[in-house]
């Protein structure tokens, strides 16, 4: 039961990344993260073209979440952005995809900029040492 669910939540995000409206593809690739495995990386990827940030930038929260290490380090600058849902978005992936927490709430410049630092230090540190567990969607050590 649980996994049609998934499937049709996954079918429907799908149908909806080349729609017109950008926060309807930027909800459509996030959920695609969400929802999909690693059959979707190339739609994912695709999205990183998009001409709205917001497209670009939750294509880059579902790379994480589908363990593309890679985005990692693009997706870590956003922790400290401007725009409150884009540093939302980068906290919640990387949160979820490596376990770890380097503070929060960011509501102000200067606990932002603390925080992307922290992830960068502990990402640069550990970036080596870890490995994509597909199952369970984390990285380890």
């Amino acid at each position: 039961m649980i996994a049609k669910s998934i499937q049709k939540d996954l079918d429907r995000a799908m149908t909806e990344l080349n729609v017109r409206d950008p926060l309807r593809r930027g909800n459509a690739v996030a959920n695609v993260g969400v929802f999909g495995g690693p059959e979707v990386l190339p739609a994912v990827k695709k999205a990183l073209a998009d001409e709205s940030e917001y497209v670009r930038v939750s294509a880059l929260y579902s790379m994480v979440l589908l363990g593309d290490k890679d985005s990692v380090v693009k997706l870590i600058p956003y922790v400290s952005h401007a725009r409150d849902h884009f540093r939302k978005l980068a906290l919640a992936s990387l949160e979820a995809a490596t376990g770890q927490k380097h503070g929060g709430p960011h509501d102000d410049e200067a606990a932002c900029k603390t925080a992307q630092g922290a992830w960068e230090k502990w990402w640069t540190a550990n970036a080596g040492t870890l490995a994509w567990n597909a199952n369970k969607r984390v990285w380890k050590s």
